[in-house]
């Protein structure tokens, strides 16, 4: 299936079973100073979770209707990771609906580390 582009996306050419564009992901640690402690990460959550998701889904819809007040991201945290770690995110368009007047897509996403083990999904509705 075709892979979706922001620049060219409308709610007309986009069909169900669309690839999104593959994100990955990955923060800097610094180096840990000699004789000084690995310094404590907090696992990713919810809000980095679904702060991954939208970027994604600005790489594949444009920003006006990712950033519509309508547009809803929910998570779920299948593995805990932490934030310096390589994950890639990608998804696919998996429904499409005009009811009452109001088109929105429907994308289910996934988080997955660089090994290919789930880390987490994701589900988004974006409203045109």
């Amino acid at each position: 299936m075709p892979t979706l582009w922001a620049q060219t996306s409308e709610y007309g050419n986009i069909s169900v079973g669309d690839d999104l564009p593959i994100l990955v992901k990955f923060e800097f640690r610094p180096p840990v100073q000699e004789g000084a402690g690995t310094p404590q990460e907090d696992p990713v959550g919810p809000e980095k979770l679904a702060a991954f998701a939208k970027e994604l889904l600005l790489k594949a819809f444009p920003p006006d209707n990712v950033n519509n007040d309508s547009t809803t991201i929910e998570t779920e945290s299948v593995i805990e990771f932490l934030p310096g770690d390589t994950v890639s995110v990608c998804g696919r368009v998996v429904g499409k609906s005009n009811e009452g007047g109001r088109l929105t897509v429907k994308c289910q996403l996934t988080v997955e580390s660089q090994e290919g083990t789930l880390l987490a999904n994701a589900n988004a509705v974006v409203s045109f």
